[in-house]
């Protein structure tokens, strides 16, 4: 059976033959993070408080759902790890009750290195601007540290930078990249995922100009002048050649 969940906070409706997938979020929104550091997990459409579970497949379990196994449900389909270790890196998505659905998923990492790279989870996508930064643990409220950046195991650019920014991404910078600080290591890597802008719709063809109310006035009396006319020289056709059949009638 399929279904379509819609949500508020009073009443969960299921509609025949239509479907709203989940989305899934993590706040905040970055593939990677410190030890202790707190994350928060969403699923579900918006305004919607059941029928989605989050779930997750780590290094040591496969399939383990939220709260029962893992982290803190605080409301509805939202999960919270207060304190990850690396032992919650993982890939984490969203399960429905009905039919196994499930949503996108994301990979999590946890390192206790001392170096992260600031990457969205999520695919971004094509022509939209986007900033990777290198962030070291305890470095709050600081600028951040000038890194070398890699792609796909080759340095971006030829010096430490403070960060890579993409002024519009494309499909060809999708790949693994990773950042180093000299004197404090090296993260580990993210896959960054670029998705095809949705293509705008064709345009609407301008509308007609509007034909002015006289114009059809005008028009309509010409016709009805043309048709009486035409009426007029019938009629006077039919009665010349009546007269004309009586006349040459012959008389008994």
């Amino acid at each position: 059976w399929d279904g379509q969940v819609l949500c508020n906070t009073r009443v969960r409706l299921f509609i025949p033959h239509l479907w709203i997938s989940a989305a899934l979020a993590v706040h905040p929104d970055r593939s990677q993070f410190f030890v202790y550091d707190r994350v928060a997990l969403t699923c579900g459409p918006p305004g919607c408080s059941g029928g989605w579970t989050l779930q997750r497949n780590t290094s040591t379990h496969a399939a383990r759902t939220c709260p029962s196994a893992w982290g803190l449900q605080t409301n509805g389909s939202a999960c919270v790890i207060d304190t990850v270790y690396p032992s919650d890196s993982g890939v984490y998505w969203c399960g429905s009750e009905l039919r196994g659905r499930s949503s996108n998923s994301l990979n999590i990492t946890v390192t206790d290195s001392d170096v992260i790279l600031q990457s969205p989870a999520l695919p971004v996508t094509e022509g939209d601007r986007l900033t990777l930064l290198c962030a070291c643990r305890g470095a709050r409220g600081e600028p951040p540290p000038a890194a070398f950046f890699y792609k796909d195991g080759a340095m971006i650019g030829d010096r430490p930078a403070a960060n890579v920014t993409f002024a519009g991404v494309s499909r060809s910078d999708e790949g693994f990249y990773r950042c180093a600080v000299p004197g404090r290591g090296e993260s580990p890597r993210s896959w960054l995922a670029v998705r095809v802008a949705a293509e705008p719709p064709p345009p609407t063809p301008p509308p007609r100009p509007p034909v002015p109310r006289l114009a059809c006035v005008v028009l309509l009396v010409v016709l009805l002048v043309v048709l009486h006319v035409l009426l007029v020289a019938v009629c006077a056709k039919v009665r010349r050649k009546v007269r004309g059949d009586a006349s040459g009638h012959p008389q008994s």
